[in-house]
């Protein structure tokens, strides 16, 4: 190197001096999943409202063709672990608002990243996308099975007046466990 030429800069203060490229991937991950989660939530949420016109513009009940039933069968799964099932899902703050190139940028960074869940039972549950991190869904079969359990359960056919719920797949869980009832938490008595 010449006397009197800049000396290189390291790497690592080229992108700042606390760049960590690890932190940067996991972040990119992180946002990658955000963003298919809000769209997957998004999606589902314009295709229960197309749904809902349809079956207003005709005379069949809500749901005879509906490609995707809104009965529980999909469900966000939280960063706690809970399954919360679907009956309707709504984006909070889906449009960006007017205002200045700053405020629409900012508007459009938050859109849809916040979501209201209600469940087949009624719950209402307000999420932001951080906290979902999953979305699960069941199977025909699995639900043919899951409606089985319930109809021996409850001596009711699968047409029956009681809402569908998770007790048939605790029911199931119990008899692949022998009938057991379940386990005491640890340190339980």
């Amino acid at each position: 190197m010449s006397e009197g030429s800049p000396s290189p800069m390291p790497a690592h203060t080229a992108m700042g001096p606390a760049f960590d490229p690890l932190v940067h991937v996991s972040q990119a991950r992180a946002l990658f999943w955000q963003n298919c989660v809000r769209d997957m939530l998004t999606s589902l949420s314009i295709e229960l409202a197309r749904q809902r016109a349809e079956a207003a513009r005709s005379d069949s009940p809500e749901g005879e063709k509906a490609e995707i039933s809104f009965d529980g069968r999909m469900a966000v799964v939280t960063a706690r672990g809970e399954r919360i099932p679907i009956a309707e899902v709504h984006p909070l703050f889906a449009c960006s608002l007017g205002g200045s190139a700053r405020e629409r940028s900012l508007s459009a960074d938050v859109q849809c990243t916040i979501f209201q869940v209600r469940t087949p039972a009624g719950e209402v549950y307000t999420l932001p996308l951080a906290e979902i991190v999953g979305i699960h869904a069941l199977t025909p079969e699995l639900m043919e099975q899951l409606e089985e359990a319930n109809a021996r359960q409850t001596g009711e056919g699968p047409s029956g007046e009681r809402p569908f719920g998770f007790a048939a797949l605790t029911s199931i869980a119990r008899s692949d466990a022998g009938g057991l009832p379940p386990a005491d938490p640890p340190g339980q008595p």
